[in-house]
């Protein structure tokens, strides 16, 4: 029979829990980044032109992963494969309340990047950055002026975002 020591029981370790002798700050500082990760992973922006839509789920997806270089404290961040967006397909309605999710979500999560190592400051301006393009596209799709000519202005705009990503580190 094993042999338990009296009046101590096993317990689970919680891994978003900070380690014995850590700063209990920065455990809830860690906390509160990856929660901002999983909130990220649900956003999905549907900007209608499924090459937009392919890129925004790319850079969001890229933004979550820096999330968690900057709750892991990486020196820099990790790679991460470019994303092209799908190619092609018809073009389907914006969708305002997924743009308007996604914007929030990110905009929530800016803030996370700023107690993050000197190459987070970056992502945390492209996070801002885009939330503000999917406003943008939301408002003007309401206002019934998006129209085949912002396609354009769109990628390029998230092609930006992306290039100020990898260029990180």
């Amino acid at each position: 029979m094993p042999r338990r020591t009296p009046g101590r029981s096993p317990r689970p370790v919680d891994p978003a829990s900070p380690a014995l002798g850590d700063d209990p700050a920065a455990g809830a500082g860690r906390v509160t980044t990856l929660l901002a990760v999983e909130e990220l992973q649900a956003a999905a922006a549907d900007l209608g032109w499924p090459e937009a839509t392919g890129l925004c789920d790319g850079l969001v997806d890229a933004l979550a992963h820096l999330l968690v270089d900057v709750a892991d404290g990486a020196p820099r961040p990790s790679p991460r494969p470019t994303v092209l967006g799908a190619i092609g397909g018809p073009a389907r309605p914006v969708d305002h309340a997924s743009c308007r999710a996604a914007a929030a979500a990110l905009r929530r999560a800016a803030p996370a990047f700023a107690d993050g190592p000197a190459w987070a400051d970056g992502a945390g301006a492209v996070c801002a950055d885009l939330a503000s393009l999917l406003d943008q596209v939301a408002d003007l799709d309401r206002g019934g002026r998006l129209t085949l000519a912002h396609k354009g202005v769109v990628l390029r705009r998230m092609h930006v975002l992306q290039r100020r990503l990898h260029g990180l580190g």
